[in-house]
Formats: C-alpha cells, structure tokens, sequence
C-alpha cells in the first residue's frame, strides 16, 4: 500500500502568467485578492467541540471535530465518520474530570472514543480520515485510543491515526482495519480477550480483527495480539521501537504476505500458541527477525518466509529460539523462500 498522504501527490499547480497578460494592474490585483479570500476561507474551517459526551442516536461526524473530553458510543448506536474528516483530541490527564468511566484498563486517562456500539470511519484512497493531537507540539499519546469494548462490526478504513497512546484497541470486539496509516503512537493496534473485568457485558469474548494492507511505523509497537483470532496480511510494517508483531498466549492468528521490517524484534512470541507465520518478507530488523520469549513451550510454524538471503547461518543469526536457549521452544523456519515474496506488504 502506497504512503497515504493528506494531499493528492498528481495536484496540478497554477503558474501565474507574466504581467502582460493583465492589461490592467487593478484587474490583476483584484483577481489575486480574490483567490487569497476563497483559499483562507477553505482553510479556517472552525472545529465542532466535542467531550464528556454521549451519543444517544446513530449520528455522522464531518468537517474538523476536536475531542475535549471522552466520547462514549453506547450499543445499538453507530457513530458514522465521513470522508475527510479530522479528528483532533485535546491533551487531558487523570485530573482534568473529562474521563467517563475513570482511567483505569480498559480506559485511558487520555481522551479517547469508546465505543461499545459500533464504528464506520471509512475513508477513501482520495479523502482520508484523520485521528491526530489538537496540540500545537504534538507528541505521543496526546490521547487515549479508539476504544472497542464488546463492539461488534466496526470498520476502520482509510484512516490516518497519529499520536495516540494506542491507536486501535479492541477488547472482545470484532473490527476490520484496512488501508489505513499508523504512525507515532505508543501502540498501534492491540487486541485482546478480556480476562480482567468478570462484570463487564463483553468478558470471556475472544476478539477477532483483520488487519490488511496497512502502512504502519515509526510508533513504539505495532500490532500486539493476546487471546484472540487474526487475519494480518498485505501490511508494511517497519521501523517501530520496540516489536512489528507480538503475539501472546492463545491466538489463532494468521500472518501472512507481510513486509516486516527495521523494527527492534520482527515478530516477537510470549506463551504464544496458535499463530501461523508464512509467505512474509521479514528481514533486517534490529535485534531480531523472529524471537520467542520465556516461557515459550509450543514450537511456532515459520515456514515459508523470505528472510533477505538464503545464507542459513545469517538466518539464524536473526533467530532467537531453542538454540539459543534450550528452555524455550523452536521456531521452525525451514523451508525458506528463496527470493522476496511479490505483493507483500503493498
């Protein structure tokens, strides 16, 4: 998937004529205070604040909304998102009073979405939707997530999500994320099973994502994965801090037609068991390509990735598993792919 960006690469700029073209200099002046009065206009778009809210009925946001407080999407509701609409969130902390149901997990102390209805952001290729910090000097986790909790159906496509603390976060919910854009959040996705809260509707629910043809770097973590179901695929994951993938405990995740890249770990395993890794470029990254963590008993299918090079001890010079540490589990990678999987990644 080509970088989404928030103005159409192919626009086509105006040169200005010579002078001479404009017999009269007041005619040209007047021309040109004209285009300055329609551009500023386009651009001073006043922003709709909303916080400390609830939305009662299916509702459709566009324009510029700045989030001051928490939005709370009860069920049976659907929040809808337009295309080209930006979202901005104000940075508040635990004391601002702007937290509908305090800050502890599956809250955030941020502001965030919460959404135990449904969400449709969808975007298109041309007119992105954007999440991003209503601060002058943004910085990461200016606020709190797209929250799902027990939320069933949601789409989230087309999207540009930036400075979050988690971008996406789904706790027994089931979402597709999709043609979007992920960058300079603590986390970018995380999915879970909730095991925490026995009084909540949605506990002892496995969450279930597809995650495709996403663009995500540059944040501390990308794609964390515990308890649940996953399709990852046609995702260019790369240059995160700390992990492109982690994947815990019992997760059926397939993982698949990937570039992964220039992250700290790959793709990183804890008590993993379940995941299926194949037919991904996974390749220089930092410490890692593949790891397992301790604890890790269940060997992990590996097979069929390209790894940069066919050289098997570079291979496992990338590998950290039971040769490394005979009290945790193998990743078995063999057979390789020999050269670079097309597609992936785009």
């Amino acid at each position: 998937m080509r970088s989404l960006r928030l103005a159409d690469k192919n626009r086509n700029y105006v040169q200005h004529s010579r002078m001479k073209a404009f017999p009269c200099p007041l005619s040209f002046m007047l021309i040109l205070c004209t285009v300055t009065l329609l551009l500023l206009s386009n651009c001073g778009e006043k922003a709709i604040e909303i916080g400390m809210d609830t939305v009662k009925k299916d509702t459709t946001w566009s324009g510029v909304i700045k989030i001051t407080g928490d939005v709370y999407v009860p069920p049976g509701v659907t929040l809808t998102i337009a295309p080209g609409t930006t979202i901005k969130f104000l940075r508040i902390n635990e004391s601002s009073g702007r937290n509908f149901f305090g800050y502890d997990s599956p809250y955030y102390p941020q502001a965030e979405i919460i959404i135990r209805g449904r969400l449709i952001a969808q975007g298109t290729r041309d007119n992105i939707i954007i999440f991003t910090s209503a601060e002058r000097n943004p910085k990461i986790a200016d606020w709190g997530a797209i929250n799902l909790l027990g939320s069933n159906n949601s789409i989230i496509e087309y999207c540009r999500i930036v400075f979050a603390y988690n971008g996406i976060h789904a706790h027994s919910s089931t979402v597709l994320i999709s043609h979007n854009e992920f960058m300079k959040n603590g986390l970018a996705i995380s999915v879970k099973k909730e095991e925490a809260l026995p009084d909540a509707d949605w506990y002892g629910k496995e969450s279930a994502i597809i995650v495709t043809h996403n663009i995500i770097h540059n944040n501390k973590g990308g794609i964390s994965i515990r308890n649940s179901e996953a399709l990852i695929s046609y995702n260019n994951i790369k240059d995160n801090k700390l992990f492109g993938i982690w994947s815990k405990e019992k997760s059926s995740a397939l993982i698949s037609y990937n570039d992964i890249t220039g992250n700290y770990k790959g793709i990183y395993l804890y008590k993993s068991d379940g995941p299926k890794i194949c037919f991904n470029n996974i390749y220089k990254n930092k410490e890692y390509n593949l790891a397992i963590a301790d604890e890790q008993d269940t060997d992990v299918d590996a097979r069929n990735n390209w790894f940069g090079t066919i050289n098997k001890n570079e291979i496992d010079g990338l590998i950290f598993d039971k040769k490394d540490d005979p009290e945790i589990a193998e990743i078995i990678y063999d057979p390789i792919l020999k050269s670079r999987v097309k597609g992936s990644g785009e």
